[in-house]
């Protein structure tokens, strides 16, 4: 059965190196590179594969990244946290307090249904250029993703595993900890990764809109010169970015819910 397992995670990784790597060529070749001069993707707009990886080497080696890569990571990570450890807190506050829930409801949805792009040009209006106004903007993301998955996951404990827990003499604490937190964790993660991804999208929408440095910042300023080169080598570095960030949750999860026996397969 290992050796079955072993397989199939090694032709799934050469199945998926295999399209990466054929779509890849399909870029060069479109858009006027191995010498063929297609050009059906103008690489003015879409560059190349090749001139991609050879401005990321140049910009890493000449350390171009270092200053506006540390801003971003600094400012969704603020926002990711901000918003995880609000977001949870809010979420216990609405479950336990309905008269609260019932109290601010509209407002939560009216504040969640705002677009946050929408939402960068006051917050940069009233916070400045600098970093406060991206960690606000990417935990009003994150925040409204954890709380949703807070609330839910305590409202859906099953009422007689608390009723069991009851009458086998658990006090609250005791019910508490191992029958609602269990559930909670389960939507929490599952939010987790969602959440990892939306932060880094506020940080760099923020420095979109208005900012000194960061990756957005850098690839707006790219753009405005028609430098495609680099604005897909800033896209390479938040696809990796992000990939990491998702990989490192997932291993959390993994570590914090290794109780959890795995889902069958369907």
């Amino acid at each position: 059965m290992r050796n079955r397992n072993s397989f199939e995670k090694f032709a799934t990784l050469v199945a998926q190196g295999t399209v990466i790597a054929a779509l890849l060529i399909a870029w060069e070749g479109l858009a006027g590179g191995f010498g063929l001069n297609l050009k059906t993707l103008d690489p003015v707009f879409f560059s190349r594969p090749s001139r991609v990886a050879a401005d990321l080497i140049n910009g890493l080696s000449k350390g171009e990244f270092t200053r506006d890569f540390l801003f971003t990571i600094q400012t969704s990570m603020w926002g990711l946290v901000l918003g995880i450890v609000s977001g949870i807190a809010v979420g216990f506050l609405f479950a336990y307090l309905p008269w609260l829930n019932r109290l601010f409801e509209p407002l939560m949805v009216a504040f969640n249904s705002l677009p946050r792009p929408a939402l960068a040009p006051v917050l940069v209006l009233i916070l400045g250029l600098g970093m406060a106004s991206k960690i606000v903007l990417s935990w009003s993301i994150v925040f409204f993703i954890v709380f949703y998955n807070t609330y839910a996951g305590i409202m859906s404990v099953d009422p007689d595993l608390v009723k069991v827990a009851r009458i086998m003499g658990s006090n609250r604490f005791q019910i508490f900890r191992h029958v609602i937190m269990p559930s909670v964790f389960s939507w929490v993660f599952a939010a987790l990764r969602v959440s990892v991804a939306f932060a880094l999208v506020g940080a760099v929408v923020g420095e979109f809109v208005g900012s000194t440095q960061g990756l957005g910042y850098q690839m707006e300023a790219a753009r405005g010169v028609l430098n495609s080169d680099r604005v897909y080598s800033i896209l390479l570095i938040l696809m990796m970015i992000g990939v990491v960030l998702t990989e490192i949750s997932k291993a959390i999860e993994r570590r914090l819910l290794r109780w959890r026996p795995p889902s069958p397969g369907i």
